[in-house]
């Protein structure tokens, strides 16, 4: 890849300035491994890895800053906090197809194959700066790591695709929602619930009734080798991650209440195109069904 003459200027990203040497340099060790592993067997295994790198890595690139008015002062590390009305113009590279990127350097060492003597402007940026960049930047084809290193090519659709699938794990991280994971020999036992906390089920029978992709919904209560205890949820139908998130942000209410925090019930999703959802839903009564809404189980309480 080589440099080009046409620099972009996107609106301000959420980063920082960094002075040619920080108390605290950026280095990414993990996803510089990840990223020789999938050199050496290019696999959706490897190349998972990298992704899940690449979300939480901070990433270098020179850029050329304008302030309006006076240059705000460093912190101890370094880092200058951009103002919102910051003007800050990014230098591309051009493959050999002729197409633009955003560089994205993985340390210091990378970042002098730019340029040996590196600019006294140079931005700090994450996975999130980019794809917004790229959103308002169509005539940009990606973002390329370690251009003149590694040369991981990131382009625009598959960094929406990406941020898209993050922000739903997020999502349902923060709602302590999560896709069931059971690894090889876990004893799982799926048992009817006691109570159904309306406070939960109601609100997601709602978010429901507006998917016509959801048949029915099941609750059940799925123990993981007789200690961990979950809130399993089993939808009828195809697996959707917008539909997760949204479900996450409907049982964030009921998930971070002081009442369920105490439980430390955590809410796994599944959908009957699995081995567990189909346990789940076999010899059991769901608490939603399509046209009809909320299904009253006539369980007692404890």
């Amino acid at each position: 890849m080589k440099k080009s003459n046409q620099p972009a200027a996107p609106k301000p990203p959420v980063g920082h300035i960094l002075n040619p040497v920080t108390k605290q340099p950026v280095a990414n060790p993990e996803l510089n491994a990840a990223a020789k592993k999938l050199r050496q067997e290019n696999n959706p295994q490897n190349l998972n890895a990298v992704i899940n790198q690449l979300t939480r890595a901070v990433f270098l690139t020179p850029a050329k800053v304008e302030f309006n008015g006076e240059v705000p002062k460093p912190d101890a590390n370094g880092r200058i906090q951009m103002p919102k009305d910051t003007k800050i113009t990014f230098s591309l590279v051009k493959a050999t197809d002729g197409r633009s990127f955003f560089p994205a350097f993985t340390n210091e060492v990378e970042l002098r194959k730019w340029q040996q003597n590196v600019a006294n402007q140079v931005i700090a940026l994450r996975f999130d700066d980019y794809a917004r960049m790229l959103q308002q930047n169509e005539q940009v084809a990606g973002f390329v790591v370690d251009p003149f290193g590694d040369n991981l090519r990131f382009e625009s659709k598959m960094v929406a695709s990406i941020k898209k699938q993050h922000d739903a794990a997020v999502l349902r991280a923060k709602a302590g929602l999560r896709q069931t994971q059971i690894k090889p020999g876990d004893k799982i036992t799926i048992v009817e619930p006691t109570v159904y906390p309306d406070e939960l089920l109601n609100p997601l029978c709602d978010l429901f009734a507006q998917q016509p992709g959801v048949a029915a919904a099941y609750l059940q209560i799925m123990l993981v080798n007789d200690t961990d205890r979950y809130y399993l949820l089993v939808l009828d139908s195809a697996k959707d991650d917008k539909l997760f998130a949204d479900i996450a942000g409907a049982a964030r209410p009921f998930m971070s209440s002081p009442e369920n925090v105490a439980k430390k019930m955590n809410l796994n999703i599944t959908t009957s195109e699995t081995p567990l959802g189909q346990q789940g839903m076999r010899d059991s009564e769901p608490f939603y069904v399509r046209g009809k809404g909320r299904i009253d189980l006539d369980e007692e309480d404890d």
